[in-house]
């Protein structure tokens, strides 16, 4: 990186000589910079070596030579930010450059994609918004499920080919008796700090989980040895193994609960998480197979898939593109509309999302005690209707829904639809919550404001920090949102209906009682999450609405790039290949 003092000196000759070619005298040089004839020959040799000029001399004392000062301010600001962007300082190099966000948008843009550095490889991907929160055990959105996945390690994982649970950091378990698990730890397991993994760890992190509701028989949880450690439960569950390794089970460290740079034991460890930048770096000694990827930057810049005429161009042939990197209204417009792909391409990694976009009517709310009420919501706000609403260029994008899953179908049993207003309200009013800075929930909010004008209803809609969103904590009629279920897709469903606090609080009718007898019967196998979510889609407190199809396109350097039910990819099978 150029040393500052040069630059500093670089520009008192700008400022002096311009742009244009000069005939100058290495003297007059030495006496605007105050220096000797010497250091001053020194000065314009590492000007010249970084490209900032060109230097003709002439043999002789006393000759004029020419000089050609080749780069503005601009160009040096540009050339310092792109040194502090290689070596990791993305702050600095934002901060360097000011609030010109275009000159940051084509710097970021311009390192998109991956390189190879002495066999280091790096890959960068565009992302929408920022994710200051990779705990587990916490509300977490989509991506954060695929990302916290990479940081920490379970008891036992899903092999995400096959849908089988596989071990983790348990090699080995096995069912005592129907209410007893006793499950043996790898040796020698590290959390990212360089501390061993003990099953008193593993231990006090279970007992954490237990708090939550699909974790709730979890009666007692006990280390029996320094890698071993016994579960007790209060009801029998078959599918326990499947259950220590959802996303809430993940093995965190307790005195660690850093939400932004969490402590795990998986494969990467996150490096860095800023408003700018969240990087996940190989975990050298990682238990398992060590990442082949040995850096992954995700940029948080907002204007990085912007299609604007004043904004530089998109390099599509070098990047990474997730479709959750960018709205719709992003992927159709302009050269957006290249990066991920469409319905019709014949791309293996796009697939239509294992789950979708929902409406769910909130119990508490005055206006959805009856079935009929509910039907008359659905009867105006469904997908069929909202459709033909969606700019033409989207439609295909978005396909109909008749349950949480593609091939599924539930829908509202038959009968009469009463609107919840008597007709008596001078102002009938329906309030709508959806989570913040997702891309397409304003645009779904003005389809349905229009429909519900036309019943003379005022829709209002409040987007909500995802956190409140999740718990359900606001005063709303109707809530919008969206799901992915991961593999297996079934037993994903009945957890997220069972264990999501906002679920609980609606699905149901926000009977407590009566989610917990269905939590029960799940888990003995005496109902099925198809028959849960019908019951609830049935009685319209649950109203799906669309199906999304999933994208992903990579360079073409990049292997093992494969598109998982959460959008992503897993990174410890990506690669770069040698050119």
């Amino acid at each position: 990186m150029a040393n500052r003092l040069t630059e500093q000196k670089y520009l008192k000759l700008l400022a002096v000589y311009g742009n244009t070619p000069a005939s100058v005298t290495l003297q007059e040089l030495a006496d605007r910079l105050f220096c000797t004839r010497r250091h001053m020959r020194t000065l314009l040799q590492q000007m010249q070596d970084n490209g900032w000029l060109d230097w003709q001399s002439r043999p002789g004392r006393g000759l004029r030579a020419q000089l050609h000062l080749l780069r503005t301010p601009t160009q040096l600001s540009q050339a310092e930010a792109e040194q502090l962007l290689d070596a990791g300082r993305l702050d600095e190099a934002i901060a360097l450059l000011g609030q010109d966000k275009q000159q940051v948008t084509q710097l970021l843009r311009s390192k998109l994609g991956y390189s190879v550095q002495a066999d280091y490889q790096r890959l960068r991907i565009p992302y929408y918004r920022t994710m200051p929160c990779l705990l587990p055990g916490t509300a977490l959105r989509r991506s954060e499920q695929h990302l916290v996945r990479q940081v920490f390690s379970g008891l036992t994982r899903i092999n995400e080919e096959k849908g089988e649970v596989e071990p983790d950091l348990a090699h080995r378990w096995h069912q005592a008796t129907p209410l007893c698990w006793r499950f043996f730890l790898r040796p020698c397991v590290q959390w990212h700090d360089g501390k061993q993994v003990t099953s008193s760890d593993v231990v006090k992190s279970l007992v954490r989980s237990a708090e939550l509701p699909l974790f709730s028989h979890l009666n007692t949880i006990r280390a029996t040895g320094p890698l071993s450690l016994e579960i007790a439960l209060s009801q029998p569950d078959d599918q326990l193994p499947q259950l220590l390794a959802h996303v809430d089970a993940l093995i965190v460290r307790t005195d660690h609960l850093s939400v932004a740079t969490p402590v795990g034991s998986g494969p990467y460890r996150v490096d860095e998480n800023s408003d700018w930048l969240l990087r996940f770096k190989a975990f050298d000694n990682y238990y398992g197979l060590r990442g082949l990827l040995d850096e992954i930057e995700v940029f948080t810049w907002p204007d990085l898939t912007s299609t604007d005429a004043g904004a530089p161009p998109l390099d599509i042939k070098t990047s990474a593109w997730l479709s959750s990197s960018l709205s719709d209204e992003a992927y159709i417009a302009g050269l957006a509309r290249k990066l991920t792909g469409k319905p019709t391409d014949e791309n293996p990694e796009m697939f239509l999302e294992r789950g979708g976009y929902f409406l769910l009517c909130d119990n508490r709310s005055v206006h959805w005690h009856t079935d009929s009420q509910r039907r008359w919501l659905r009867s105006i706000l469904n997908p069929w209707n909202i459709q033909p609403r969606l700019q033409a260029e989207i439609r295909p994008l978005w396909v109909p829904g008749g349950s949480v899953l593609p091939d599924w179908f539930h829908t509202l049993e038959d009968g009469p639809s009463v609107s919840p207003f008597s007709g008596k309200e001078p102002h009938p009013v329906l309030r709508l919550a959806y989570p913040q800075t997702h891309p397409e929930f304003a645009m779904l909010f003005n389809i349905m404001a229009g429909l519900l004008a036309e019943h003379g209803v005022e829709l209002q809609s409040e987007a909500l920090p995802y956190t409140t969103w999740a718990a359900g904590e606001y005063c709303a009629d109707i809530w919008l949102g969206t799901v992915n279920f991961t593999v297996p897709e079934n037993w994903h469903v009945a957890a997220w209906l069972l264990g999501s606090p906002l679920l609980r609080r609606c699905a149901f009718g926000g009977e407590t009682d009566r989610v917990n007898a269905q939590l029960s019967n799940w888990r003995t196998g005496a109902v099925s999450a198809r028959q849960l979510i019908g019951e609830v889609t049935e009685s319209g407190w649950l109203q799906p609405l669309f199906h999304h199809w999933m994208r992903l396109k990579g360079p073409a350097g990049v292997q093992g790039l494969h598109l998982n039910n959460l959008g992503w990819f897993d990174f410890t099978s990506a690669w770069i290949m040698p050119e």
